[in-house]
């Protein structure tokens, strides 16, 4: 009886002990003299954050009320919301070292070891995948994959040239576009031959769109780890077991397969491996980054050191296939919406878009049948660059992904930042700020604000700093290169459904519904 009356309080005291360090947790943003929106307790400011439609647009409408820096609570966490520049620009590039990391879902921090790609990389690892990956995206190396990119891109025209009749027909361009950008990603990263133009229920095409119509962070296992961090580990293995449960039944009855499906995730995961094994043994050798991962990857023991002298320069054969589905998913989505932004552009400002074909008209496309050439004319054609940098500052694509976690407790102008707060950027506040974009309403799209030189944390669609975005170029590339050949032959023209289908929704991408637009046939 007297042990059950001990264990009794002992549980008691552990529950009144916890919920006084929940509560205290909630003075944080008070004791450092940060405003924050009313929290609600254990939940902090999720509740609010799980029901709106645009994550984005929340935190706008916060900076409105609350100014350029506040909190918010994640769970327990310390959120900063900021939309100053000077104090970004201290995050993301000058005290780099103490916000190196990502804050990321427990479902996207599964996999462990020589399994974690540059995304979900920390610390030395990061360091060393970035230093090997990046002259994967050199500018010799981008010549080179040119003609890839140019082969889909001249498959989605053909497609194009098959379907558009008359210039009164209306077509939803942004699928035409994910199409095309799933052919480059599988050309240029996976190193498959596909024609998703007209192979439109292809299982690659298929299995990555998959991948972004789960909302990861309304996953209640995701809900659960945020509310509860200190379970993170037994949720983590928990889904991990139920993983390799499925495979191994599917393994021992095949015929379960139809009822136990693969997550999108596993599922390209393991075709990508079983390219890489192909390849290895081929003597046929491509010019894609896959090849290019490969060469510089070894299937010994890799060494992440603080000490640059005694890190490995190589990547690790399991990371080789990590990082090749991480540039599948990344590049597959995101380009094909900046795409679908600057179409919506194109036929919504007649004026821009003519701008656009008259500096194209300037160079002789028709006369010039060297891929690698139009790849440098492309990336060098001023106006275009600045229009796409405009379609980026109004049209950011995520904002999510470019949060960063304090690794350790640092001063950032004036601030106290303690260790595991979060970092989350107002991206929209930033891209619409009249004192950084002005003195021209920062609502109106006008490319040539972009030939003026503005804050270096002003346009950050990319990310900024040492952990920005590593296939930017490749994406720029790929944006460009299909927007000149797009003009080339058509005049986009607005659809009647245009405004109808940008009802804009987010999840870890920021994308319209349809872009539906008109084309009309140029003659030269």
């Amino acid at each position: 009886m007297l042990v059950t009356i001990v264990l009794f309080i002992c549980v008691v005291y552990l529950f009144i002990s916890y919920l006084w360090i929940i509560n205290n947790s909630y003075n944080y943003f008070k004791h450092h003299g940060i405003p924050a929106p009313p929290y609600r307790f254990f939940y902090g400011h999720y509740k609010d954050l799980w029901s709106v439609k645009s994550f984005s647009k929340k935190l706008q409408e916060w900076t409105r009320q609350y100014g350029s820096i506040y909190g918010l609570y994640a769970g327990t966490t310390p959120m900063y919301v900021v939309s100053d520049v000077d104090f970004l620009e201290e995050v993301y590039i000058k005290q780099f070292s103490s916000f190196h990391s990502r804050r990321l879902p427990v479902i996207l921090r599964l996999q462990t070891g020589h399994k974690v790609h540059l995304f979900s990389a920390i610390g030395a690892r990061w360091r060393r995948q970035r230093q090997v990956i990046n002259p994967t995206f050199s500018s010799t190396k981008l010549q080179l994959m040119s003609p890839l990119v140019n082969n889909c891109i001249t498959a989605m025209l053909n497609k194009i040239s098959s379907i558009v009749h008359n210039k009164n027909t209306e077509i939803n361009i942004y699928l035409l576009y994910k199409r095309m950008t799933m052919d480059v990603i599988c050309r240029c990263a996976f190193g498959i031959d596909t024609d998703m133009q007209n192979d439109t229920d292809n299982i690659y095409l298929r299995k990555s769109a998959g991948t972004f119509e789960i909302d990861v962070d309304r996953l209640s296992i995701v809900k659960l780890t945020n509310l509860l961090p200190f379970f993170i580990n037994p949720f983590r293995y928990l889904f991990l077991f139920q993983i390799a449960i499925r495979r191994i039944l599917i393994r021992l009855i095949p015929s379960l397969s139809k009822y136990i499906e693969e997550t999108p995730g596993s599922w390209l995961t393991n075709r990508v491996r079983d390219v890489v094994n192909i390849r290895r043994t081929s003597s046929l050798k491509r010019v894609d980054l896959l090849q290019l991962m490969m060469d510089a990857s070894t299937h010994d023991k890799v060494k992440d050191h603080s000490d640059e002298r005694l890190m490995s320069k190589v990547l690790h054969s399991d990371e080789v296939v990590s990082n090749v589905f991480l540039f599948m998913i990344a590049g597959y989505e995101t380009t094909s919406t900046a795409l679908a932004y600057s179409t919506y552009v194109l036929a919504t400002e007649p004026h821009i878009q003519e701008k656009l074909i008259t500096e194209i008209n300037q160079i002789d496309w028709k006369n010039n049948n060297d891929d690698e050439d139009i790849y440098q004319q492309a990336v060098n054609l001023s106006y275009l660059d600045l229009f796409v940098r405009e379609v980026l500052r109004m049209y950011p694509i995520t904002s999510k992904g470019q949060s960063r976690e304090c690794n350790t407790t640092a001063n950032v102008c004036g601030h106290i930042i303690e260790k595991d707060s979060i970092i989350q950027p107002d991206i929209f506040s930033i891209h619409y700020n009249a004192d950084l974009w002005g003195p021209e309403d920062p609502n109106l799209f006008l490319p040539e604000r972009h030939s003026v030189k503005r804050h270096p944390v002003a346009w950050i669609p990319f990310g900024v700093g040492p952990r920005n975005c590593i296939g930017m170029r490749f994406a720029l590339m790929e944006l460009k290169m299909c927007l000149i050949q797009l003009l080339r032959e058509y005049r986009v023209l607005a659809g009647d459904k245009i405004e109808e289908g940008f009802q804009r929704q987010e999840r870890l991408v920021i994308q319209p519904e349809a872009i539906f637009v008109k084309l009309e046939k140029r003659s030269f």
